[in-house]
């Protein structure tokens, strides 16, 4: 699979931090400072896409959040350099799944993160041990074994008796961030409980469609009796 960086004429840094917008034909569209467009060679690829494993309905282009100028700094400040590599990481994989548009390993590690492919692999193992999937590629729901997205995996954690600020430090993010993951997870465990179908989800919680699929799997995975009050406690702090 074969990605590029769109906009050549500038490094991502530069682009990210100064919010210089990519350039598409003739049309011009300024992207948030701190953002990235990261798109597919285009032209007549059906074959290629074939051969590569690319779906035709994955899109050409996702944006993804390289840059988060109060948020990156704190997370640096709190777990150092390797620490906001490891925070990037989650957080563009799971950007990038958000948009149907699967990243490789060589894309994340050599032209956004700027590390070796082993470090990366590294990275991704560190997760892996604590049941955190990375996204680089799509795999059957049995090949999960239970490992969710971060955004997911700081539910599963909350539910484990993990403290916001353990699980903070686990996932590499902000308390803030953990706070409005769990909050997400309750919103989407009222709703079910309420008889509401995921295709409404979206519409009242702004959660995207791939994390509502995976917190109604934690939802399952933990709707035990043993832990039934635990998520009715959760399902009562959402707003």
């Amino acid at each position: 699979m074969i990605f590029s960086i769109v906009s050549p004429k500038v490094s991502i840094l530069e682009r990210c931090l100064l919010g210089i917008a990519d350039m598409e034909e003739n049309n011009d569209t300024t992207l948030p400072v701190g953002r990235l467009k990261i798109s597919r060679p285009t032209g007549p690829t059906k074959s290629r896409n074939v051969g590569q494993g690319i779906a035709p309905s994955t899109p050409n282009s996702c944006v993804v959040t390289f840059w988060d100028p109060e948020g990156d700094i704190r997370i640096r400040k709190a777990y150092g350099v390797a620490g906001l590599r490891r925070h990037k990481l989650l957080r563009i994989t799971a950007e990038a799944l958000q948009q149907s548009f699967p990243l490789s390993q060589d894309l994340v590690s050599f032209d956004i993160l700027g590390c070796g492919l082993r470090t990366l692999q590294r990275d991704v193992a560190h997760f892996a041990a604590a049941r955190v999937f990375v996204p680089f590629q799509r795999v059957s729901l049995s090949d999960r074994k239970q490992r969710y997205t971060y955004p997911v995996a700081a539910a599963k954690l909350y539910l484990e008796g993990r403290s916001q600020q353990e699980i903070a430090a686990i996932l590499y993010q902000n308390v803030e961030v953990v706070e409005g993951f769990i909050r997400d997870f309750a919103k989407v465990v009222r709703l079910a409980t309420s008889g509401i179908g995921p295709a409404h989800m979206g519409t009242v919680t702004q959660v995207p469609e791939v994390l509502i699929e995976e917190y109604l799997m934690l939802f399952k995975e933990y709707n035990t009796p043993q832990l039934f009050m635990r998520l009715d406690m959760f399902a009562r702090t959402a707003r």
